[in-house]
């Protein structure tokens, strides 16, 4: 798709400390976005901090604990699947053992005899049977656990790198609303400026006796009015710092500033692709389809194992070399090497059977099931792609928009107030284009915010494509 535009806005080249298993470049499974790398930002733990777009990408790549949490469930996945590849390799027993027993025993002719004895061992394995070097192990499922495992272990990288997307455009929206917030302070700001230079002139011409005390109150009233507004302007702007914090993972202490001093339109996906190609590139990257292809093949195996489980043997081996000692009476003084090796192999039938075809109708529902939630995800893909583009062609609309009324609305201003300044205007007027003027540059700060979040969700939304 020649419309998406390289970007540098998601440097998620990074990765979360104490995260090794996930991040190492050895592991097959993991994409390009979790290899080794972390973010280097100082961030204070106090005060105020000043931060740009990229810098709240990565520190979110670096410190988000959703993601932080995503990425713990991949390397369990990952230890899960190591576990299941090596069933197959035999346990090692070291140790030792005694054993004391007195009182009545029978001879092999059936004789009853007392008896004493004591015996002690050490080394590869005990006298109780336990083998130094033991094997146990199902054939069907040495054969397919690690099959499901490496594959549960795909799934959870997928929804690593799904959550890690979700994390990146929420961060972005988070910035723009700071972005926003900051914005809106600095407009009301503004306003609470302009209402204040009219309320002292509409004061003066009333003293004057050529204007009525009545707009002079008006005026006053509404500079009061703008004021508070402000007020909670600023108290906005904590709030959404407080929210960029929480998901930063930063101290509640720590005041976020944007370093943006311009509030503009950023471009990354071009809406007018055609819905669907954006649809049929959305579900190539999206790693949630990943995720429900491996799952739905970790279930088909899970199912085979099933099927075959009754078919395939059973096997048992082991293998025991240590010191032996014993004697009559308590005593020990016999001791000398000793080995046992033993091997098995059979066939089981849980429940005559009955059992072991219950259990393959359960993991048939559970392969349907994961069909359905795959089916599921997919139209979700879809819908979310639609979504998401028809929001951001509708958010390209208010831009154009925006700034048409916020041209107007400060021409508007200008001409009251020259109006005013020469006595040819009402107050009233002079309040109205205060009014509109403020509606209109919030409406085209709001058009471009909501157009850049748009478009971070629709990058989202196609996955990342490259």
């Amino acid at each position: 798709m020649k419309s998406f535009l390289p970007i540098f806005l998601f440097p998620i080249a990074v990765g979360l400390p104490g995260c090794s298993g996930f991040q190492t470049s050895a592991d097959p499974d993991a994409p390009a976005s979790f290899l080794t790398g972390k973010a280097h930002t100082a961030v204070p733990s106090e005060g105020t901090f000043a931060i740009d777009l990229p810098t709240t990408l990565q520190l979110a790549a670096g410190r988000n604990l959703e993601l932080a949490t995503a990425i713990e469930k991949a390397n369990r996945a990952a230890a899960r699947s190591d576990s299941a590849a090596l069933s197959i390799v035999p346990d090692l027993a070291v140790g030792a053992s005694f054993a004391k027993q007195n009182g009545l025993l029978q001879e092999t002719l059936g004789t009853p005899v007392q008896a004493k004895r004591v015996s002690g061992s050490a080394g590869l394995g005990t006298s109780s049977g336990v083998p130094g070097i033991g094997l146990d192990l199902s054939l069907s499922r040495a054969i397919f656990a690690p099959l499901a495992a490496r594959q549960n272990r795909k799934a959870a990288v997928a929804a690593a790198e799904a959550k890690q997307h979700q994390v990146m455009a929420d961060a972005a929206a988070a910035y723009y609303e700071l972005v926003r917030a900051r914005a809106a302070l600095q407009l009301a700001r503004e306003i609470e400026g302009a209402a204040g230079k009219l309320a002292t002139s509409t004061r003066n011409f009333a003293e004057a006796g050529e204007g009525l005390d009545a707009d002079a109150e008006r005026a006053a009233a509404t500079h009061l009015l703008r004021k508070g507004q402000t007020a909670r302007a600023e108290a906005e702007l904590v709030r959404r710092s407080n929210t960029l914090t929480r998901l930063l993972h930063l101290p509640v202490s720590l005041t976020l500033i944007p370093t943006d001093r311009i509030v503009a339109a950023t471009h990354l996906i071009d809406p007018d692709e055609p819905i669907a190609r954006m649809v049929a590139t959305a579900l190539q990257f999206r790693p949630e389809a990943l995720q429900m292809r491996a799952e739905v093949a970790a279930a088909g195996h899970r199912l085979t194992e099933q099927k075959v489980k009754p078919f395939l043997p059973n096997v048992a081996a082991g293998y025991s070399n240590y010191e032996f000692a014993a004697g009559p009476g308590g005593a020990t003084d016999a001791d000398d090497n000793r080995e046992e090796v033993t091997a098995m192999i059979y066939w089981k039938l849980e429940g005559l059977g009955f059992g072991n075809a219950a259990k393959a109708r359960e993991k048939q529902a559970e392969l349907k099931l994961a069909r359905l939630r795959e089916a599921a995800i997919l139209d979700s893909i879809a819908s979310d792609v639609s979504g998401t583009r028809a929001e951001v062609h509708a958010q390209r609309t208010r831009l154009s928009i925006g700034s048409q009324a916020a041209g107007h609305a400060k021409k508007a201003y200008e001409l009251t107030t020259n109006r005013l300044q020469e006595a040819q205007g009402l107050p009233i007027e002079a309040l109205d284009s205060i009014r509109t003027l403020a509606e209109a540059r919030q409406a085209e700060i709001d058009a471009v915010l909501d157009y850049n979040i748009a478009q971070y969700r629709l990058l989202a939304a196609l996955g990342h494509p490259q």
